[in-house]
């Protein structure tokens, strides 16, 4: 009767076998499966807990399922404390099944305690696949310890589920491929290589906007406190000494003028009637010097008015080519004296304006080395080398804490660039190593972040 009991048992657990391989098989989707894994193997193993474990890109051991819950948090005790017991334990890696007591193994961290009502045996089985290897682990933990023909049962379900979860697996992705390409001896072909590489020694280099400037150029400032007709000039027109550049309006001076005329006329005749009544009026004759001393005075006031008449327009003081921001905005606008207004300059006689921004600062010395990449053509570079590097950085109009650096021209070019153009300078500085070059601005951070 016991015989027949035993056979009775085994074509059950063989059926059940074989019904939740066919469940494996016909799975949907990996979460499907993993599903699967977990909680149908009650109906073949007397077990507690079974949890899918899985090794991420850096060999990590993760928690991927746990039987009776559908949904793992990665905080929770349990699952904290089986990455913690998995990722530290040593077990024998040529075993397919190998039993473990977790009384042997608590962990000593805080964070990693031994939840309570956890069963101590422990039976971990290798999920491989004869095409892909290892595809994870299953961890059993029952209160009483595993008979061995449920062992067997479950290493023989192990190589199907583990052919299941390749099924599932994509082709091998980018991080895979050059982990398998940097592998065994051309791993360290390809170490020394790079530290080779990385100690080769290039110039230092940094990228600036720059744009052409006039180089010594004719200031025009205004020579009167007045308000600006309008400029008679537009930019980059050719000029030469004695063009009209700016016309003032003239209302108010030439009110000035008239006025001043008139007062001198005035003061002139009261002098004059002064002069003849002083011979016979001793008080007249004590007013003469006085009188005189205004009319003096009105002279220079009417001296300072024709002055003032004269420079209701400016005139060109050089050759060269009007350069002037916004013809429109000055027109109406009151100045006063020395304020500028324009400049002129000689076009083949021109410099670069560099500003290179403070967080891309290198070490510069004169006559170093510059090439300069206009946007009207970014192909061609205009050799150039520095004159003079600003002691202090300043605020560029896009609101960027920039030195500006003064490079001239090393070439005689037939064509000299048009003031005013602008483009991209790369500034040569001193040599250093590929690795430096590479990392300069990382290692500026992080040594920022700590503080040393």
């Amino acid at each position: 009767m016991g015989r027949l009991l035993l056979n009775d048992n085994s074509s059950i657990k063989i059926a059940r076998l074989i019904t939740i391989e066919k469940k494996i098989r016909e799975a949907q989707s990996k979460t499907e499966l993993e599903f699967l894994i977990v909680n149908e193997l009650k109906d073949l193993v007397n077990y507690d807990v079974a949890i899918l474990l899985s090794a991420n890109k850096i060999g990590v051991t993760e928690v991927k399922t746990i039987s009776n819950i559908s949904v793992v948090d990665q905080t929770a005790p349990l699952v904290s404390y089986i990455k913690n017991l998995t990722n530290n334990i040593v077990l024998p890696a040529e075993e397919n099944a190998y039993e473990i007591n977790l009384d042997d193994h608590e962990t000593v961290e805080k964070n990693y305690e031994r939840p309570e009502n956890i069963p101590s045996n422990g039976l971990i089985i290798n999920l491989q696949s004869s095409i892909g290897g290892l595809q994870g682990k299953l961890f059993i933990l029952s209160s009483e310890k595993l008979i061995s023909s449920d062992k067997e049962l479950l290493i023989h379900l192990a190589g199907t589920i583990g052919h299941a979860l390749f099924s599932f697996k994509k082709g091998p992705n980018l991080f895979d491929k050059i982990k398998s390409f940097f592998s065994g001896k051309f791993k360290w072909f390809f170490i020394i290589t790079s530290i080779l590489i990385l100690l080769i020694p290039i110039n230092m280099s940094a990228l600036a906007p720059v744009e052409v400037s006039a180089n010594n150029p004719t200031v025009v400032t205004s020579p009167i406190n007045g308000v600006i007709k309008n400029i008679i000039v537009d930019t980059n027109d050719p000029v030469v000494v004695g063009d009209s550049l700016v016309k003032f309006d003239d209302t108010d001076i030439k009110n000035q003028y008239e006025v001043a005329q008139q007062t001198l006329a005035v003061a002139e005749a009261e002098l004059l009637r002064n002069r003849q009544s002083s011979f016979a009026n001793a008080e007249d004759k004590a007013k003469i010097m006085s009188l005189a001393t205004e009319v003096g005075l009105k002279k220079k006031e009417l001296e300072y008015a024709k002055d003032r008449l004269d420079y209701i327009i400016i005139k060109a003081a050089s050759n060269g080519v009007a350069v002037i921001e916004d013809k429109n905005e000055w027109q109406g606008k009151p100045v006063v004296i020395g304020e500028k207004i324009m400049i002129i300059a000689e076009t083949s006689d021109v410099h670069f304006s560099i500003y290179l921004p403070v967080k891309d600062s290198l070490v510069i010395a004169p006559n170093s080395k510059v090439k300069v990449f206009l946007d009207i053509d970014p192909l061609s570079s205009i050799e150039a080398k520095i004159d003079r590097t600003a002691y202090k950085p300043e605020i560029t109009p896009e609101g960027v804490l920039a030195y500006k650096v003064v490079a001239s021209l090393t070439e005689d070019l037939e064509n000299k660039p048009r003031i005013g153009l602008r483009g991209t300078a790369r500034i040569y500085g001193d040599e250093v190593t590929i690795f430096y070059y590479l990392f300069r601005t990382p290692i500026n951070i992080l040594r920022q972040w700590i503080g040393y």
